[in-house]
This record gives C-alpha cells, structure tokens and sequence, in this order.
C-alpha cells in the first residue's frame, strides 16, 4: 500500500509520498545507470556538481513507478478546488491520464558544502525523490548555538509569517520520500559537512497526455 500525506502549512499543498524497498532499490540502479549521463547543471539552480540527466532502460517501469503519486497528487488538489465551488462539477478520476515531463527528470549526486539555493520551477507540478539519504545527514550538528539546525533539509517559502501559519516549512528528508508541489513555490536545499554523496532525483510535469 503506498503511504503518503498532504501538508498544507501555509497555502500551495506538499505531497509526502514514501516509496516501498523495491521502489526505492529500482530508483537506486537508475541511479547507477545515469552517473555516467551527461551533466545538466547548466540548467539548473543547484550548486551541485553532478547533476545528470537521467538514463532509463525501461521507461515503462519507470513511468509506473512514478506516476501513481502525481496522480494521487492531481486528485487531491482537483477534489479540494471542487469542495470550494457552489456547483462542483462531476468528480473527476486521474487513474488513466499520463504525466509529461517535458526534459527531465534528472538526479542530483549531492556531496558535503553542495546546496540548492532559493528558486522555483517552471510546469505544473515538481518533484523531489530522495533515492538514497545517508542517515548520517540529519543527525549533523553545525554548533550548539542554534535553534534552527538544518543540514540537508529542504525549506519551503510562502508569503510572511503570521499568527497561525509560518511562511516556511522545513522537511527532514529520508530515503524513499517522493515531494510533490507547485511549480511556483520557492524552495531552498541546505548544505551538509558528513563526507557522503545524497542522491535524489527532480522533475516537472508539464501537462497530461
């Protein structure tokens, strides 16, 4: 049974979807399979060093891979946009409709001091899917004299704080996360010190076929 969960902290809805092992261990030879790919950085915001366009050898799993996800997702924002209108209009099913990723996805090889700065995307939908997140990230403490300790979390930014609702959202990655949101909404990845390599892969949906 795939997991997953809405955040709405702030306005644009966050998907949180959690891939299964053999999920997770499929993305993980793709991984492998695309660390030889050309670099993509050009294109990209990432202060990353590696970063691939990603090499599939069978797109067919991959698509059913991912595809349920942004499907769940479509659904819940279209349901959600319905409850809000004086005559909703019949429920709409996505159980069939394909996404279109225009030129991605990619995977980024993320190393120590490599971070992602603020921005956001261009399409409908994007994506983070953390294919391997070292555990050792989470538990790195940059100095004691903090409140806000962040290495290698993904931060959301929406409008200002107000009583009731933050203007960011902080997530603790994992190996096996699947994020999904607006195109639109700003993002920051903070850096890690721990000498290991986090892979994760990114994309945008740019319309249904």
């Amino acid at each position: 049974i795939m997991s997953h969960k809405f955040i709405r902290p702030f306005g644009p809805t966050i998907y949180h979807g959690v891939l299964d092992k053999d999920e997770v261990w499929y993305l993980q030879q793709v991984a492998q399979d695309t660390k030889e790919g050309q670099n993509v950085g050009h294109d990209l915001a990432g202060n990353i060093k590696d970063q691939k366009g990603i090499v599939v050898k069978d797109m067919e799993k991959f698509t059913n891979t991912i595809q349920p996800h942004i499907r769940k997702y479509m659904k819940f924002e279209s349901d959600r946009f319905d409850s809000h209108l004086l005559t909703p209009g019949e429920e709409k099913s996505f159980d069939n409709v394909n996404f279109n990723l225009g030129t991605g996805p990619w995977i980024n090889y993320q190393i120590k001091d490599e971070f992602n700065p603020m921005h956001s995307h261009s399409g409908m939908i994007s994506a983070v899917v953390y294919i391997d997140v070292p555990e050792v990230i989470a538990n790195e403490e940059y100095t004691k004299d903090t409140n806000m300790n962040c290495p290698g979390q993904i931060e959301f930014l929406y409008g200002p704080d107000v009583v009731g609702a933050n203007g960011t959202h902080k997530i603790i990655p994992k190996t096996g996360d699947f994020l999904l949101f607006h195109a639109g909404l700003k993002h920051t990845v903070y850096p890690f010190k721990s000498d290991v390599t986090r892979t994760s892969m990114s994309f945008n949906v740019m319309g249904m076929e």
